[in-house]
This record gives structure tokens, C-alpha cells and sequence, in this order.
């Protein structure tokens, strides 16, 4: 029951703020944004009062499986905006340019937080660094989706901006998961015996001998 009334309001709020932002001609992503705030636990939650706002992060945590189910149906949109036309005319310059900047980021990120962690590495390791980096390619098809539709956007920018944000979202979730996994082989004594006989039967593989140290390793 309070988990609906806090929704009912997180609606309410929604709705109240797009009116005042349509006065300023911004889009009514904007005003979600700021409803989201308001109602937050650093605003009206800190009142305490039922039903008005989110008093602590379990509150807005207990509407999860809303905001999941939400993503997906923005996923089934953001696809549903591909046309095969548009796509044989954008789709190689779309993956260019998604892939590139997502590489760009993440390289960016990863290198700028591997020299924080250099200097400080009791603040932050570097698995956790590297998963920064990945977390830098990531992108909000919910916010680009509600512009487009709002606005009606047609044109040469909208065919080519969807695929690029799909192909983020893509490259993203992939490279998370691959980040994740080396960060836990480094991390865990588990992992690291697994990347050194990776490592081992590569070296094999090749034609190089194994030193006794090696060869126990190997057969741990």
C-alpha cells in the first residue's frame, strides 16, 4: 500500500512539473528529472511524511522491478523506431560512430582512473577502476527516446541517433560483463590460477616450455 501511494505521487509530481516546464518550452524529460529530486530522500522524503516522497533508498529501491520492466518497453521502442531502409542507409556510419565513442570513453576513463588509482590506491583499486571505464559508455536511450517522440523529430540526425544509442547500450552490457570478469580473475585467488593456466596453455600452445613453478600451478 505505501509502496503504491508513493507511486501514485511520483506520478502526480511528474505530471504537475511537465505543466510548469511546457511554459518554458523544455521537454518533458527535464521535468521528471526534477520531479525525481523533489521527491527524493534529500528533499520532500526528509519530511517523513507518508506518501510524500521517498523517505530512504529502500523506498525507491522496493520500485525496481517498475523501472526494469519501464527499460523494457523503452527497448522494444528504441527497436521499434529501425527501419530496414534507414538502416541500409545508416547503419555503417551508425556503428562507426557508436562504437568510437564508446571506445573513446571508456579508454578516456580507464586511463584517467588507473592513474587515480596509482596515486591513491587505498581509495580505489583497480578492478574497480577499469569498471568505471565501462561504465563511461553507457547511455540513457530513455531520455534521447522521450525528446524524439515529443517533438516528432523526422530526419537525417533522428534515423542515424537511435541506432547509435542502441549500439551503446549493446556495446556497454557487453563490455560490463567483460569487465566484471577480469576484475573478479584479479581479485580472487580462484580467478588468478584461472588466467595463469589460460595463460600456460597459450604459452604451450606455442611451443615454450614450463618451469617446475609454472607446471605446479598448472596442475593446482
Amino acid at each position: 500500500m505505501y509502496a503504491l501511494l508513493n507511486v501514485a505521487f511520483a506520478l502526480l509530481a511528474g505530471l504537475l512539473m511537465t505543466r510548469i516546464f511546457s511554459r518554458w518550452r523544455l521537454p518533458d524529460v527535464t521535468a521528471f528529472l526534477v520531479a525525481g529530486v523533489l521527491i527524493g530522500p534529500f528533499c520532500l522524503g526528509r519530511l517523513g511524511i507518508t506518501g510524500v516522497g521517498f523517505a530512504t533508498y529502500e523506498d525507491v529501491a522496493a520500485l525496481g522491478t517498475i523501472s526494469d520492466v519501464a527499460m523494457g518497453f523503452i527497448a522494444f521502442a528504441i527497436g521499434n523506431e529501425f527501419r530496414l531502409e534507414d538502416l541500409r542507409k545508416t547503419g555503417r556510419q551508425a556503428f562507426i560512430i557508436g562504437i568510437v565513442q564508446a571506445l573513446v570513453a571508456t579508454v578516456l576513463v580507464d586511463l584517467a582512473m588507473l592513474g587515480f588509482h596509482f596515486l591513491r590506491p587505498d581509495i580505489l583499486s583497480a578492478p574497480a577502476a577499469i569498471t568505471l571505464g565501462a561504465i563511461a559508455a553507457a547511455t540513457a536511450p530513455a531520455a534521447t527516446l522521450m525528446v524524439v517522440r515529443q517533438y516528432k523529430a523526422k530526419g537525417p540526425l533522428t534515423s542515424l541517433l537511435l541506432p547509435i544509442v542502441a549500439l551503446c547500450g549493446a556495446f556497454y552490457l557487453l563490455q560490463i560483463i567483460t569487465y566484471w570478469c577480469v576484475g573478479y580473475a584479479f581479485t580472487t585467488s580462484s580467478g588468478r590460477k584461472m588466467w595463469l593456466r589460460g595463460f600456460y596453455a597459450v604459452q604451450t600452445f606455442l611451443g615454450f616450455g614450463l618451469s617446475p613453478e609454472q607446471a605446479a600451478i598448472g596442475n593446482i
